[in-house]
């Protein structure tokens, strides 16, 4: 991709500085359409365009995502676009390697990496999303692809991307599982999600408290997710991958967490050169000498054996004066380092050591710590079960009293109705009160008749 000032036809990128199409002047442009350098555009916009399609130009394989666009705002609020452009590029292939190809696989593998440490995490979370059988995918692939970009904010964005740089992908999971550990992790905040649609608006708007920014960084640095961990979790899941879905599709670079990592695998790849040795010793010089002396070229050393001893060293000359006696600097062997560089090194070592002793101290440490609290809220979990359910059966027996009340009642009621009928029928059985004025008075037979009908 190339391009210039203004949005101008690309194949006019590869002309200098100083030319010119109808009177406009074009700056150079590579054929990323970067300026190069430290130099801005001045349009935001424009470079987020140039990055993304730059991307796609430097890794055709994978193309444009949309996921992308997060990622590259962001390091484009701190960086010219070139700059910004390249760290992405190390972004995708160092840190998250395989995140934004085709099919991604790659998130999809992290997101049951991810669920299985939930199981550590938070085992009331994990339970409730799988008794509501929500996949992982379905609320942390934006939280990962885009880095929480547009999750957190951005206070605590800056924070996350600052670990994220130095110890790498592990700083994701342990924030993702920090926000779901506060989002579902109480039994009162699961039983207000009882349904699939309400554990979704539940995770898209997530607690204010977990995403500030010094209560973020706490609970993450005390989370104990570690690399090994991960990669252990990692071979396991892809293993399950390839036995119930086959081999990936697109098989990505290997992870490296963090710049430590990274500047180690390129010591790795490219080694420093060793200490050199002194000009004066160079066959150079010494062919540069017998030239200047009229003499013909000497030929190169011979090839040193193991068995041999030490080979002579090279004789020095200047340029215009005969071979003179052997320098004692002109030996082709490498310099030994001086004993002060053994001591530095040697006290390095010792330090690292010390370290990571300490390191592995503290993650012993925050492990045990983990466990208890664990096992504290198993207990808290069980203790609220159990008064859960002793309030349930009290309810229970409430219920049941208010039935046998209200039955009672009922009983008591249809007894007066028949008393009331009895009477009734006893006082129609007795016939009228006798006439008072002497009148004729009914006989028994036809007062029987009469209650009858």
């Amino acid at each position: 991709m190339s391009g210039t000032l203004e949005s101008l036809a690309d194949d006019v990128s590869s002309m200098g500085s100083d030319s010119e199409i109808n009177g406009l002047a074009l700056r150079k442009t590579d054929k990323y359409g970067f300026l190069g350098g430290s130099q801005y555009s001045g349009s935001l916009q424009q470079d987020l365009y140039r990055i993304l399609k730059a991307y796609t130009i430097y890794r055709p394989d994978e193309g444009y995502c949309q996921a992308q666009a997060p990622v590259a705002a962001v390091l484009l609020m701190h960086m010219p676009a070139e700059q910004a452009f390249w760290c992405l590029v190390q972004i995708c292939d160092k840190y998250l390697p395989g995140y934004y190809s085709a099919g991604l696989e790659a998130i999809q593998l992290d997101g049951e990496i991810f669920f299985a440490l939930l199981r550590r995490a938070s085992p009331l979370a994990h339970r409730h999303l799988r008794r509501q059988r929500i996949d992982p995918v379905l609320y942390m692939t934006e939280w990962f692809m885009c880095i929480f970009a547009r999750t957190l904010p951005w206070a605590s964005v800056l924070r996350v991307w600052d670990m994220f740089f130095c110890e790498g992908v592990k700083i994701i999971f342990r924030v993702a599982l920090v926000l779901l550990r506060h989002t579902l992790g109480s039994v009162e905040k699961v039983r207000s999600c009882q349904g699939m649609y309400e554990t979704m608006e539940q995770l898209r708007n997530l607690p204010q408290q977990c995403m500030q920014e010094d209560f973020l960084v706490h609970e993450v640095t005390n989370l104990p997710v570690t690399e090994a961990l991960i990669e252990r979790e990692n071979a396991a899941q892809l293993k399950k991958w390839r036995e119930t879905r086959g081999e990936l599709q697109y098989r990505p670079s290997r992870r490296l967490h963090g710049s430590r990592a990274i500047h180690e695998e390129r010591r790795r790849q490219q080694p420093p050169l060793g200490p050199s040795s002194s000009l004066l010793s160079l066959s150079g010089l010494k062919s540069r000498g017998s030239r200047a002396a009229g003499g013909a070229p000497s030929p190169p050393p011979p090839a040193r054996r193991a068995s041999a001893g030490p080979a002579p060293g090279p004789v020095v000359t200047a340029e215009g004066l005969h071979p003179s006696l052997p320098s004692p600097t002109g030996s082709s062997t490498t310099l030994a380092p001086s004993k002060e560089t053994r001591r530095q090194e040697k006290e390095r070592q010792k330090q690292e050591k010390e370290r990571e002793k300490e390191r592995q101290k503290q993650e012993k440490e925050r492990e045990k710590q983990e466990k208890e609290r664990q096992k504290w809220e198993k207990e808290q979990e069980r203790e609220q079960q159990k008064q859960e359910k002793e309030r349930q059966k009290q309810e229970k027996e409430q219920q049941k009293q208010k039935e046998q009340q209200k039955q009672e009642k009922e009983r008591q009621k249809q007894e007066k109705k028949g008393q009331g009928r009895k009477l009734s029928l006893r006082r129609k059985a007795d016939g009228p009160p006798a006439p008072q004025d002497g009148g004729d008075r009914p006989s028994a037979a036809e007062a029987r008749q009469d209650a009858y009908f």
